[in-house]
């Protein structure tokens, strides 16, 4: 657990501090994302946690230990940081900008090569066809990963991220967001992440930061509380419209109690539930029923480990009124309807 405690920062010659007085802990194993305008001290806050900028007041504390009587030096090789712009030291192998870290901490030649062969493959990059190659030959994609990597090398408890996918080009900065989720899904750390981007902060965190121009903090709250119930006017105006839509991409459809379905090998039968039609192994054909609809619509599926995000975007793609979703085996779980999922988010938000 990181936990800041009335932590102020006043730079020399500055009248106003870059930071005033955090109070916020991150849970164990969470992620927080730190985010605000330009300038409102989220980097500021982000190095004062490794003491690459020492705090002017205040404690931050990092399992017990109050991070400003430690060594410095021990503290970093505690904590994994990783920035936008990699830091890759071009003239090392991927494999030794990675073992880097636990060199110094004195691992053996084998553990290392071990723990490099490892994060690698973590990272979705092949150790026979990486490892022994330098920086220059990589994309940006595949440096933004070795540098995840290098910062998980000793394991630290702790990693600090910012603005990591920033240079990052839409699709692959997508993809390279699915993977992070993945990834920390296998090592659970407790991870501070500074981004300018709020549907990233909404996609991976679970709690977000918002800082308010000083350094301030303006809300601390999962991303579902701050889209619903922005705490003043500058959250609000922050958030800015589509708050509904994003929170979609935190609905998980396995988590809903979807429509149910009769399930049919044959006739059309009508009646108040969708009838699905499947074949001789069991996985779903096409429809044979939708109530209010004299003609089927196609069939559409989604899986069941998506989000309601990736339901509607189904829905609107095809141009159908309900999506089949689906288990890992392709075997149908329930329907997701257009109008009842409007109706149900109406209904939460008069409850809100």
């Amino acid at each position: 657990m990181i936990a800041l405690e009335g932590v102020s920062k006043t730079y020399p010659g500055q009248d106003h501090p870059a930071v005033e007085e955090l109070e916020f802990e991150v849970p164990e194993g969470n992620i927080v994302m730190l985010i605000g305008p330009s300038g409102c001290g989220k980097t500021t806050t982000l190095k004062m946690m490794n003491r690459l900028i020492e705090p002017t007041t205040g404690r931050i504390i990092l399992d017990g230990d109050d991070v400003t009587s430690v060594n410095a030096d021990q503290l970093r090789r505690r904590i994994g940081y990783v920035i936008q712009q990699v830091g890759l030291f071009p003239h090392m192998s991927i494999g030794d900008n990675i073992g880097m870290v636990p060199k110094m901490l004195g691992w053996d030649r084998a553990r290392i090569a071990s723990r490099v062969d490892e994060l690698l493959n973590l990272v979705g990059m092949e150790p026979g066809q990486y490892r022994d190659r330098y920086p220059r030959q990589l994309s940006g994609g595949q440096q933004q990963r070795v540098g995840v990597a290098r910062g998980l090398a000793a394991d630290p408890p702790v990693m600090l991220m910012d603005e990591p996918f920033g240079a990052i080009d839409p699709i692959t900065r997508e993809r390279l967001q699915d993977e992070f989720l993945e990834v920390q899904r296998q090592v659970a750390k407790t991870i501070c992440f500074v981004t300018h981007d709020l549907t990233e902060a909404v996609k991976l965190g679970d709690r977000i930061a918002i800082f308010r121009p000083g350094g301030r903090l303006a809300q601390y709250d999962t991303p579902d509380e701050i889209l619903t119930n922005p705490a003043d006017d500058f959250v609000a105006e922050f958030v800015g419209g589509g708050a509904a839509v994003r929170r979609l991409s935190l609905l998980d459809l396995a988590r809903l109690q979807l429509d149910e379905i009769v399930v049919s090998s044959g006739g059309t039968p009508a009646g108040d539930h969708p009838v699905l039609a499947v074949g001789d192994d069991d996985r779903p054909d096409r429809w044979l029923h939708v109530p209010g609809y004299d003609e089927p619509p196609p069939l559409v599926t989604s899986p069941l480990s998506g989000t309601v995000y990736d339901a509607v975007d189904a829905m609107l793609n095809t141009r159908v009124p309900l999506v089949l979703v689906v288990d890992d085996d392709g075997r149908s779980r329930g329907a997701l309807r257009w109008d009842a999922l409007v109706g149900d988010l109406r209904a939460k938000g008069r409850r809100a």
